[in-house]
């Protein structure tokens, strides 16, 4: 028998995929199956394919998934007739499939069809054998190898491309060296992973089990950058030039077009850091503002040999400014030199501590006795990762939500990175002192706001020195520095701490070489190991009496009051009543239990110091892991005795309850951040420029002003070059209940359905609330399911992520989305047709951070609520329209905006576009007109006015 690479070429498996009536086992039913058998010498050796009758209606969405006809089903045999052939023609053989594990095993289980315990699933696989990849599902994957895959979603069709995909990644195996393979072998071989022989079958000696030194090649890093002292001028239009250059370079930039927009806006920034001071940005959707404050920035960092830092609020457009934007403006930058003899534009993406491995965690946890099997299949898929990987950046990975959990534990966040202590960081493996180190040489740095404002709470170590500063989302900047700047803890983290301390005596348990060594050098460790174990069950009680009083005391307060998230705010008035005293007792008590764990910990640290490297088999892990957890833990000791132990005026303290969970959270923040990025943020910068779309409120840029400390800052408002009366229809209902009133629901679960139908789908509608989206996803879905209009909601139906594929991959589909939807949100073309708001997004008026932030105000609702209203409108708003092309409908389903006298701050906060106020039963038909028509036939809708209103 033939043999590949350790895998018999002949051993027969076999490719499976099941359509079903939905995703449960125990309540859904398989409609059809398809399998082949193959090996891989010879490929496909017998096919097998089959309907079957579910004895169930196939809900629409299935039957249009599918295409498989209700009534063929219906005719076809049930499963009990087929159960035996299916069976048969899968033998014993081992199965292969995509989450096949996961989800067409429990099928067959459900079916009584029995089956080989071997299962080869692709996405398992397929995560570990390409850990960068950006998506796992079938079709990107069959796609990435260049898999015919004309018919998706037939059982047959599909599991071809399980085997078509399966030989792929066999052959992607083949390409790794036999030290990464014996590297994943030793993680998995004492695993359940069904898998796993995939791997073990490549050996011919069982994996070895010795652990430790990662080698890792030295990278070749560029020289600090040298900065130049004294006075800088880099001239404003040699950055316009530099855009409008763009032009004549459509390979660089296909679709560029000179807008005046973004002209006015480079010219300001480059003024803005010749001449120093402050400057307020608000780049309406289509301006181009990146392009627009990078050229200047570029120019003027060259020019003067300084460093500038951009700072935004999400990784994704950090990665959009170093993945596309930067590459072009290097590229225009380089044409413009002509031979390339200019200066070379040094740029650095740099974020936070916890996005990098560390390779010294990494290596000591390799020590540790015990692992999960979730644990060795993130060590396996690190082995091969790391043999691709440059910057060790956790964002290469796509890890899910279990893997994070996983990824905190061998991240720099918590690791002593220095080469003093760390042998990667000497000798210039680490993968944070290589960022940092890039950092050090670059003209502009590009970072998150996270990393900016945790760099100034430690003191400005984070990030090398910086004279310029441009901050773009910056609406985000506030509640990023409430975050940064403050505390939070939820009760599982207090249990993850106490676990962690628990797992570290039993791995020192397992480190000792000998009982020789625990009577000679370990004997001093045994008895700090046993105060440890001791220490840690008395703050377990001690957090389980803290949680109880908590828990107590919110019930007494709340009273049967009816609160959207349990959250109650502690202020002076709730420090005075009957039990707060009783809250304070136990968390002083949990605070000195934690004293007393924290207390051994450096005890064992101080002795594991004094002991040399080869006295217990996992040193480095015990080492390290002591650290880690001395660090947390007086954060989380010193982070909630200050915040329930301690009144302070200028911060905001409250308890949580989460609904489901019943998980507690404790949380601080400050009052006020825009005196201290005043003081701490933009103190000692020469330049500072703030942006984004949504910046004013109602024209103005007071209230930005004030919430982030800008007070003397020039500004620049900026229209869209998009024409709004071609491209969007505002559309008001004047017959629409308010939300207050009870027949509000029906109201909106009525008009969103109808409106869903008729855009046919291509929707999103935005709620402030995840229980009002709750409520309405039921009728909506029932009413247009029927229609052949998929409908998906948030927290119900999968992640954002995930919504937003499906949207962009089948228009047909009308998405329910809250919070995260109201930005960031960036759907070109048709796909997204139609935008409905349920509420205007005023903040819940009993979130603490807003309630304690509003008794500042002599006028909370127009200075505060109101302002802070209109930007997440504007927001919301801004999804409908993001290109020239674009053509859409916003219905806003909330009647306050025509009620009440402030709606038309609403309205005026809008670009120029058409309104009309209408009754509900009018909404479809003009819906149905403006999506219908060709805006280049319409009249323009806009006159003198910013808008055109119509009744």
């Amino acid at each position: 028998m033939g043999c590949y690479n350790g895998l018999a070429l002949s051993e027969t498996l076999v490719a499976i995929d099941l359509e079903t009536t939905g995703v449960d086992p125990i309540r859904d039913a398989i409609i059809e199956v398809g399998a082949v058998r193959f090996n891989v010498e010879d490929g496909i050796l017998d096919e097998f394919t089959t309907l079957i009758n579910p004895r169930r209606p196939i809900p629409p969405p299935v039957q249009r998934l599918t295409d498989i006809p209700e009534d063929e089903v219906m005719n076809a045999p049930i499963l009990e007739v087929v159960a035996g052939d299916i069976e048969s023609f899968i033998g014993d053989h081992p199965l292969v499939g995509h989450y096949s594990a996961a989800f067409d095993a429990p099928f067959l289980d459900a079916g009584g069809i029995r089956h080989s315990e071997v299962i080869y699933d692709t996405y398992d696989l397929a995560s570990l054998l390409l850990p960068g990849a950006g998506q796992y599902n079938l079709r990107t994957l069959v796609e990435r190898f260049g898999v015919s895959f004309p018919v998706q979603h037939r059982a047959l069709p599909d599991a071809v491309a399980h085997m078509e995909l399966f030989l792929a990644l066999y052959r992607r195996a083949d390409q790794l060296s036999p030290a990464i393979i014996s590297s994943v072998c030793r993680w998995v071989a004492s695993t359940h992973l069904p898998w796993r022989q995939f791997f073990l079958n490549r050996v011919d000696a069982p994996p070895s089990e010795e652990h430790g030194y990662i080698p890792m090649e030295k990278p070749s890093l560029p020289d600090a950058l040298q900065l130049r002292t004294g006075p800088v001028w880099a001239e404003p239009s040699v950055a316009t030039d530099l855009l409008a250059s763009a032009v004549d370079q459509p390979e660089l930039f296909p679709q560029f077009e000179e807008r005046p927009q973004q002209m006015e806006m480079a010219l300001k920034v480059a003024e803005r850091l010749n001449e120093g001071g402050q400057l307020i940005v608000e780049a309406a959707t289509g301006t181009g503002k990146s392009l627009a404050y990078l050229a200047p920035a570029s120019l003027y960092a060259l020019e003067g040999r300084c460093r500038l830092v951009i700072s935004t609020a999400t990784i994704n457009l950090q990665e959009q400014l170093v993945g596309k934007d930067i590459p072009i403006l290097k590229a225009l930058l380089a044409a413009r030199s002509g031979d390339g003899s200019s200066q070379e534009l040094r740029t650095a993406q740099l974020k936070g501590r916890q996005n990098y491995l560390c390779l010294r965690r990494l290596s000591a946890m390799q020590m540790a006795s015990q692992f999960t099997d979730l644990e060795a299949k993130m060590m396996a898929r690190l082995s091969i990762w790391l043999a691709e990987t440059d910057t060790g950046d956790r964002s290469e990975l796509n890890l899910n939500r279990p893997e994070e959990a996983i990824w905190q534990r061998l991240s720099a966040e918590s690791s002593d990175c220095n080469a003093g202590s760390c042998f990667y960081a000497a000798e210039g493996t680490c993968f944070l002192a290589r960022a940092r180190r890039r950092a050090e040489a670059a003209h502009i740095v590009v970072v998150n706001h996270a990393l900016l404002l945790s760099n100034v709470a430690v003191g400005g170590h984070l990030l090398p020195s910086y004279s310029h500063l441009i901050i773009d989302e910056g609406h985000h900047l506030e509640e990023e520095a409430t975050q940064q700047l403050g505390f939070s803890a939820r009760e599982e983290e207090f249990a993850s701490f106490l676990d962690r301390c628990q797992r570290l005596t039993g791995e020192f348990q397992a480190g000792l070489r000998s009982p020789a060594t625990a009577l000679g050098p370990g004997a001093s460790l045994s008895g700090v190991v046993s105060d440890l174990t001791r220490t840690v069950e008395r703050a377990r009680i001690r957090l389980q009496e803290f949680a109880d009083e908590v828990r107590n005391f919110m019930r007494e307060q709340i009273n049967g009051q009816s609160t959207h998230d349990n959250r109650l705010l502690i202020d002076r008035a709730m420090r005075v009543q009957p039990g707060w005293s009783d809250v304070e007792l136990t968390c002083d008590n949990l605070r000195l239990a934690l004293a007393g764990s924290l207390t051994v910990l450096e005890t064992l640290s101080k002795e594991l110091a004094s002991m040399s490297h080869g006295t217990l088999l996992n040193y480095d892990l015990l080492t390290t892991e002591a650290s880690a957890l001395l660090e947390r833990g007086a954060l989380l000791s010193e982070g909630v005795a200050d915040a329930v132990g301690k009144e302070d005026e200028g911060r905001i303290v409250w308890i949580e309850e989460e609904r489901r969970s019943g998980s507690l959270t404790v949380s601080s923040a400050p009052l006020q951040v825009g005196e201290l990025l005043k003081e701490r943020l933009y103190e000692g910068n020469e330049a500072v420029v703030v942006t984004g779309a949504t910046l004013a409120s109602r024209g103005s840029f007071d209230y930005i002003r004030e919430r982030l400390g800008l007070e003397e800052a020039e500004d620049l408002r900026l229209e869209s070059p998009f024409d709004y009366g071609q491209a969007a229809l505002v559309l008001l209902p004047t017959d629409m209940p308010e939300p207050s009133q009870k027949s509000y629901m029906g109201a909106l679960t009525q008009a969103v359905s109808e409106l869903g139908e008729a855009s046919q789908g291509r929707a999103l509608v935005l709620f402030t609330s995840h229980a009002s989206l709750r409520a309405a996803y039921g009728p909506i879905r029932d009413v247009l399911t029927k229609k052949g209009v998929d409908v998906l909601g948030q927290g119900i139906d999968g992640p954002p992520p995930k919504l937003l594929r499906s949207l962009r991959s089948n228009p047909r589909t009308l998405l329910l989305g809250t919070a995260s939807f109201w930005e960031g949100v960036d759907i070109a073309g048709e796909a997204l047709s139609l935008l409905v708001m349920a509420k205007l997004p005023f903040t819940v008026p009993t979130d603490p951070i807003f309630s304690a932030r509003s008794t500042t105000y002599d006028n909370p609702f127009g200075e505060y609520a109101l302002p802070q209203a209109v930007l997440r409108f504007k927001q919301g708003f801004g999804r409908l329209i993001r290109s020239k092309r674009d053509r859409g409908v916003a219905v806003i389903l909330d009647s306050r905006i025509s009620s009440k006298r402030y709606g038309r701050t609403f309205l005026e906060s809008l670009p120029p576009c058409k309104v009309h106020k209408v009754p509900l039963r009018e909404l479809s038909g003009l819906t149905i007109d403006w999506l219908s028509t060709d805006g280049d036939s319409k009249a323009s809708s806009t006159d003198s006015g910013r808008h055109e209103e119509q009744d």
